[in-house]
């Protein structure tokens, strides 16, 4: 494999911007081939070390990615992963690419394109819980689908993170002189988008605060060990999921009250490729809506492919 072309972050992302990514995900959706479960194996009580294949007509390809907490004190980001991308016909190895880049794409794009088919188009809020950057990711692609979004609410793990979110340049150029707001978990869940991107072991959002109309979409959560919403949140709204397979195995949020009999996945009512294609979606001004995304290889593979067929 030596010689392939490798594409780092920053290739990536002048190759594919996040509306492109969005469009490439919600044709991709529509035919994602046969899904393929993700490989993890535990590095200790909070770290993980997976590995996610894909097979589509976009290509042939695989993730890997470590997931490490202590790096936060190291100063280094808590995720890094790896892409190998391969032709679909012939098989050939064709190019690497920055799997931790592809993620900061797609898990955002993918949020959004959910958002775009159950929120309610007029509207207004943005509440976001996590400072990292999937929060970043999903504000940029929040308002993607909602320009007319005016306010963005941010609630980190601590006073201070939210503030330094807020006074990012970065953060503060994509907010687009929209009101940006550091705050506490309640006002932050009273918004008309509510935004889970935390690796919290334990609930952040609060279920009381949270408005009827309200679209919910969460990231954080990949097993057991990590919820971002309660037994609550999950029976008080109408539940989607990128893949119903993927979520009973790995969405700790529903996987839990599920296991306690306090839910059950028969009350999933549909998933990405069922929003897109207009089978399922929001009934009513009223109804809470919930999203939960544990992360497709199908959607890093779709946006591989558009990064290399255009790079």
């Amino acid at each position: 494999m030596t010689g392939l072309p490798h594409y780092d972050a920053e290739a990536i992302l002048a190759i594919v911007d996040m509306s492109t990514c969005i469009e490439a995900l919600r044709a991709g959706s529509l035919e994602l081939g046969d899904l393929h479960p993700r490989t993890q194996v535990s590095l200790g009580p909070t770290d993980d070390f997976l590995m996610m294949p894909a097979v589509s007509p976009a290509g042939i390809g695989v993730k890997i990615v470590n997931v490490v907490s202590g790096n936060r004190e190291r100063g280094l980001p808590l995720i890094h992963g790896f892409y190998l991308y391969c032709d679909r016909e012939t098989g050939v190895p064709t190019a690497t690419l920055d799997g931790s880049a592809l993620t900061t794409l797609r898990t955002p794009a993918a949020s959004a394109l959910a958002a775009d088919l159950l929120a309610r188009p007029d509207a207004a809020t943005l509440g976001v819980f996590g400072t990292g950057v999937q929060a970043r990711g999903h504000l940029e692609a929040m308002l993607v689908v909602r320009p007319g979004l005016d306010r963005i609410v941010v609630s980190g793990r601590t006073p201070e993170s939210s503030v330094d979110f807020v006074t990012d340049p970065k953060v503060v150029g994509l907010a687009g002189g929209r009101a940006l707001v550091a705050a506490g978990s309640e006002e932050t869940a009273g918004c008309d988008i509510v935004c889970g991107c935390t690796s919290s072991t334990t609930p952040v959002i609060p279920t009381h605060a949270v408005r009827p109309g309200a679209h919910v979409g969460l990231v954080g959560s990949y097993s057991m060990a990590r919820r971002e919403v309660d037994a609550d949140l999950v029976n008080l709204a109408s539940v989607f999921v990128d893949d119903r397979h993927a979520a009973a195995a790995e969405a700790g949020d529903l996987m839990v009250p599920a296991e306690d009999g306090e839910w059950s996945f028969d009350a999933v009512v549909g998933d990405l490729a069922e929003l897109c294609s207009g089978r399922v979606g929001r009934t009513s001004d009223d109804e809470i809506t919930l999203f939960k995304s544990v992360g497709l290889a199908a959607w890093d593979l779709i946006v591989a492919s558009a990064v290399v067929k255009a790079g």
